[in-house]
């Protein structure tokens, strides 16, 4: 018989493709309302936390829904009917359904809000620019024999250490020898209680989160051949690991007019835009939702346009002075397909699981938001 699948289980599955060290530190998410333990067989991702998504979960049973956008901002003191927010969180808590939201986290990675937004205009050769969160890391020191050095690099590995960039498993290998004199009372893996002794060691270096330290350190002591392994555990200056803006090419050149219309086509729109109509354009920096601020960013890796969801008067002028044209493709528009790529993801990575968005503007809810 197969074991139900929890919150939990729905969280460290979001972790290992969304992880929460790449939300801003502004930010709010990871589970909101609910209780790790609850059973979870039905989930619905959606955009914004609304009483429209309420009604949905409730009318097919789901136990949980995930949203981008967080509820509980800013200190929240009372959970009452009194503000959208803490509504939102008291009509789930009545029904039983856990809340997890994904915010800037989603923005980031990998297959989320923004390489969605990037594969809808048809870009290529995609690479990551921008603004990134600061992510506490350390650099972790052991020593072994030689021969249980690739046996520890593994295991430390598949624990969360040696991740950088693209590339896992990174780290450093260096040979020595370890002197040692095990004491009365002790068990050593080699020599003899009493005797000074000498062993051809590596000492191994991997940098890791500095949230998954420990739980490195202790699947390092687990696997290792000694009876009290030596190393050490050091801090590093914060990583900005995951840059949450993409940028990259039209298949071909094409005016900036035209560029629009595919771009309004492509995301369902009536987009806003700033920029000489007829100026060719190829190299496309995107960043949904309110994001404005990131076209200096956009300039600076060399886009002729960028896309968000939200642009102020005095950003639209500083950035078409710049010669950067600039489009206001809506909040909604530029976000939401992510969040249906969520429900994608979680289908896969979940299948016993059923995973459903919810898209208010299809018309299926059961009143207005």
């Amino acid at each position: 018989m197969l074991r139900m699948l929890t919150v939990n289980d729905v969280l460290r599955t979001l972790e290992s493709f969304t992880p929460v060290r790449w939300a801003f530190d502004f930010d709010n998410v990871g589970l909101l309302v609910g209780s790790q333990s609850a059973e979870v067989t039905k989930i619905i991702t959606a955009l914004d936390p609304s009483p429209a998504l309420v009604d949905q979960a409730v009318a097919t049973g789901a136990e949980l829904v995930i949203t981008h956008h967080p509820i509980l901002w800013g200190g929240t003191k009372s959970i009452t009917d009194g503000n959208d927010d803490t509504a939102f969180a008291l009509a789930l808590a009545k029904r039983g359904i856990s809340h997890i939201a994904a915010h800037t986290n989603w923005d980031s990675a990998p297959g989320g809000i923004n390489d969605t937004l990037a594969g809808l205009l048809g870009l290529q050769n995609l690479t990551s620019f921008g603004s990134a969160a600061s992510v506490p890391y350390s650099k972790i020191i052991v020593f072994c024999q030689q021969e249980q050095e690739d046996i520890l690099l593994d295991v430390m590995a598949e624990h969360g250490a040696g991740n950088i960039g693209n590339y896992r498993r990174c780290g450093f290998k260096a040979q020595g020898v370890g002197t040692f004199e095990p004491l009365p009372g002790s068990n050593p893996y080699t020599g003899r209680i009493g005797k000074s002794d000498e062993i051809e060691e590596t000492k191994i270096e991997m940098i890791s989160p500095t949230h998954n330290v420990s739980e490195v350190i202790s699947a390092m002591i687990e696997r290792h051949n000694y009876e009290q392994p030596a190393f050490d555990v050091i801090p590093l200056a914060p990583l900005e690991e995951q840059p949450s803006g993409r940028i990259g090419a039209l298949p071909a050149p094409i005016t900036f007019q035209q560029f629009l219309s595919q771009t309004d086509a492509a995301l369902g729109t009536r987009s806003m835009a700033w920029g000489d109509p007829q100026r060719m354009v190829e190299k496309v920096a995107v960043v949904g939702g309110s994001a404005d601020g990131e076209w200096k960013n956009a300039l600076g890796a060399g886009a002729d346009v960028f896309v968000t969801g939200e642009v102020k008067h005095h950003i639209s002028i500083e950035a078409t002075n710049a010669r950067l044209a600039i489009v206001a493709a809506g909040h909604f528009a530029t976000e939401n397909p992510g969040m249906k790529a969520m429900a994608e993801q979680l289908n896969l990575r979940l299948p016993t699981v059923q995973t459903t968005h919810f898209d208010p503007s299809s018309g299926q809810f059961g009143r207005p938001i």
